[in-house]
């Protein structure tokens, strides 16, 4: 029973930390190698970028401002996306 109840906290803790992500004060606020622009991560919704390595250095392009990792963002091939796949201009 307490294991199990251990595995609720830390999975429950981690699903509100993971909520939380994009608002950024600093680059080392976000997912590593990803820059903080105007107050968000650059690969979060809201988020901005002017370069790919603005991204996170992890096959994501900056496409018309936006990280195509960032739920905003869009993609023209699958190696553009965490999940490795692209549809319809969208990450998966």
């Amino acid at each position: 029973m307490r294991f199990l109840l251990a595995v609720t906290v830390v999975f429950v803790s981690m699903a509100l930390s993971a909520g939380d992500y994009g608002k950024c004060s600093f680059d080392s606020d976000c997912h590593a190698n990803t820059k903080c622009n105007s107050g968000f991560c650059a690969d979060a919704a809201g988020g901005k970028c002017s370069f790919d390595s603005d991204c996170g250095f992890k096959g994501a392009k900056c496409n018309s401002g936006k990280c195509s990792n960032a739920p905003d963002g869009k993609c023209s091939f699958s190696s553009e996306c965490p999940s490795g796949k692209c549809d319809s201009g969208k990450c998966k």
